[in-house]
């Protein structure tokens, strides 16, 4: 079986996803390291026959058993935040299944994101880039820029405050056309 639809309905899902299982984990390495696990289970599922009904509400659990597999296999170091509770894990896992607008607002705000991110001049697009994209150090991009670090920090807030404001204008204008 063609294991691409699965893959392409996963990778749809990946914000919401990834804002549950770091909810659930409290760390962004393990939501990530999770993540991948769950996509392996989605390509192996894709090999086999039957048909999946709801594919969002089974992925949801897919990531959800994997967290928990993830969860008891760490040792929660006392430097760490202490991860969900299985119990409150499936209060969680029940609210996201049950709340689509949650997963449309995501969706609207992640587009109008990528809208935003599309007007900015080249050089701040280089620099949104490089520190979220290739998670750099404000040094790294310092140093590739040729800048100070903080020089780096503040150019970088303002361009979130301008993507910010750009979001929220688009967002605007959507809700008050619908």
């Amino acid at each position: 079986m063609d294991e691409t639809p699965h893959i392409q309905q996963y990778l749809q899902f990946r914000g919401e996803f990834m804002g549950y299982l770091y909810a659930i984990t409290r760390d962004a390495e393990l939501s990530e390291e999770v993540y991948q696990n769950a996509a392996v289970v989605v390509i192996e599922q894709s090999e086999k026959p039957e048909t999946i009904r709801d594919f969002r509400a089974w992925a949801k659990e897919v990531v959800r058993r994997q967290a928990l597999h993830a969860i008891r296999a760490r040792d929660v170091s006392t430097t760490r935040t202490r991860a969900m509770s299985p119990e409150l894990l499936d209060v969680v896992s029940d609210a996201f299944l049950k709340d689509d607008s949650a997963a449309s607002a995501v969706h609207e705000e992640a587009n109008a994101l990528r809208q935003c991110l599309d007007t900015l001049p080249a050089e701040k697009r280089e620099l949104v880039a490089l520190r979220y994209e290739g998670s750099s150090t404000f040094d790294e991009i310092s140093d590739h820029v040729g800048s100070t670090p903080a020089a780096v920090q503040r150019a970088l807030s303002r361009v979130r405050k301008m993507l910010h404001g750009c979001v929220q204008r688009r967002l605007q204008l959507a809700e008050e056309s619908s």
